[in-house]
């Protein structure tokens, strides 16, 4: 019992060093989107005006913009000609940006994932390079383009089934068809990057003598897959996720912006252009918060998945 009490107390403390270091660092990285964001204001509105910027100045300027930021923080803000609470405008943005965000990495996730296993079982040795060209094609393609052509695709679509308007709303919020155009052009780049992931670690899984005994056994080619080879691919497909996340949060201006999207993006653009500093910069740390919060949130499921990780 007390060998017992003494290991949950050590676990406890562990954990809650854990917290505070994890606590720690996402402060320290939100301190530093705070002052990117100000010292980024301030280049540009020196820029605007066609005033010389020193280090020095900028620094000092920067700085002294964030301590009034910190200690004189609008509680309410002009947008759309009503006045808002900041809070309620913030989250508004940020539950709009969050929910169009996971609608996104999750059809990545599917799509990407689907057509890597495909290709990966039926082991055809062109599929690899083809995977390699769309991978590329995947992630070269600017946001823009790939909206003009969904749009393109959306009219056609109108025409060759004699319908009087688009299948999809062209702009536009609405937790509805209007989500789908954004989404996909959002998970471009995570889909081909799953994809490719996908379609190498399943592969070489595949190969793996422990497949080869389950086949041995006489386990159908579902059972092979689901209780051997998916389990051992979702931790790289995952952490692919992860890091594709930071070029869709990059993107989101652009698609926001381009679909008229009300959230975190668009908004972003609008207060810059109605050189409102204080929003801009709450809707960046905004940004940052969304990020940690779906790392972190990606950190919580990796050891529900993989039993050494839940160990550690």
């Amino acid at each position: 019992m007390v060998t017992s009490s003494s290991d949950e107390n050590v676990h406890q403390s562990a954990l809650r060093r854990v917290i505070a270091r994890r606590a720690a660092n996402s402060l320290l990285v939100l301190a530093g989107i705070l002052l990117l964001t100000f010292l980024a204001l301030h280049l540009a509105q020196q820029g605007r005006q066609g005033l010389p910027v020193t280090v020095r100045s900028a620094v000092t300027e920067t700085l002294r913009q964030i301590v009034e930021y910190l200690t004189q923080h609008p509680k309410e803000y002009i947008w759309h000609k009503e006045i808002v609470p900041a809070g309620a405008l913030i989250f508004d943005l940020f539950t709009k940006s969050l929910g169009l965000l996971l609608v996104s990495m999750a059809a990545a996730t599917l799509i990407g994932g689907g057509l890597g296993v495909r290709a990966a079982l039926a082991r055809n040795k062109a599929a690899g390079p083809l995977i390699v060209a769309v991978s590329i094609l995947g992630m070269s393609t600017p946001s823009f383009l790939l909206g003009m052509l969904f749009w393109v695709l959306n009219v056609k679509t109108a025409g060759w089934l004699q319908m009087d308007q688009a299948p999809l709303p062209p702009v536009g919020f609405g937790w509805d068809l209007h989500l789908i155009m954004p989404a996909l052009v959002l998970a471009a780049r995570p889909i081909a990057q799953i994809m490719q992931v996908t379609y190498v670690s399943l592969s070489d899984v595949l190969g793996q003598d422990y497949m080869r005994l389950a086949k041995a056994k006489g386990l159908s080619e579902r059972l092979q897959l689901a209780h051997h080879a998916l389990k051992n691919i979702t931790i790289p497909v995952l952490t692919t996720l992860g890091t594709s996340l930071r070029f869709s949060l990059a993107s989101l201006p652009v698609v926001e912006s381009f679909f008229l999207w009300e959230g975190l993006g668009l908004a972003i653009l609008q207060a810059f252009s109605l050189d409102m500093p204080a929003l801009v910069a709450d809707l960046i740390v905004s940004l940052g918060v969304m990020f940690l919060l779906i790392n972190q949130g990606l950190e919580i499921v990796y050891p529900l998945i993989d039993a050494r990780l839940r160990k550690q």
